[in-house]
């Protein structure tokens, strides 16, 4: 009696549990070529912060379908509670509406989460720009500064010399030989 019970599993939609035999299969039609492999890593991304907004604006068109769709759901269900007759239904349909409207403001609380998390990003993304733009910016003002303290160390040391020289009377013996000449 048990041996007439064979149970076909194609009735249920159960498919035998395939084999992994590797890639011999494919092996057998590339005969000395280069087997295809799939490539399971990741490809990094080129820039985080963009792959971020990317993110976040994916994030906000699917959040703003569904705002619109539960606010359509609240419309319907606050329709259905004023045409309902029955107190169990009108009673329905405003716990509808209530999980609709709790829902939507969820939503709304979730799309400024996204909004302050966007502006930190592109405040964080400037603040990476102008990092970046610093450090040639302070190569350029440590030259300035060096320019100006060596111009300012010259025109000293020029007064201090200057000064020197004339308290020494070594400006009046210089000049006295400059005039007379070689």
């Amino acid at each position: 009696m048990e041996a007439d019970l064979a149970i076909d599993l194609d009735l249920f939609g159960v498919l035998p549990a395939p084999v992994y035999d590797g890639l011999g299969q494919r092996r057998a039609g590339l005969e000395g070529g280069a087997a295809p492999l799939l490539d399971t890593k990741a490809e990094a991304p080129l820039d985080p912060f963009l792959d971020m907004q990317a993110m976040l604006l994916e994030m906000t068109k699917e959040l703003r379908e569904r705002f619109q769709r539960f606010q359509s759901q609240k419309a319907f269900a606050e329709a259905e509670a004023d045409a309902a007759k029955d107190e169990a239904l009108r009673k329905q349909a405003q716990a509808d509406a209530k999980a609709a409207i709790e829902a939507v403001s969820l939503i709304v609380r979730t799309l400024e989460k996204i909004d302050s998390l966007q502006r930190t990003l592109v405040h964080a993304r400037a603040e990476a720009d102008a990092a970046c733009g610093e450090d040639e910016d302070e190569a350029a003002l440590a030259a300035e500064f060096d320019r100006l303290v060596e111009e300012r160390v010259k025109d000293r040391l020029n007064a201090a010399k200057e000064e020197w020289m004339r308290g020494s009377g070594a400006c009046r013996d210089a000049a006295a030989r400059a005039e007379s000449g070689p």
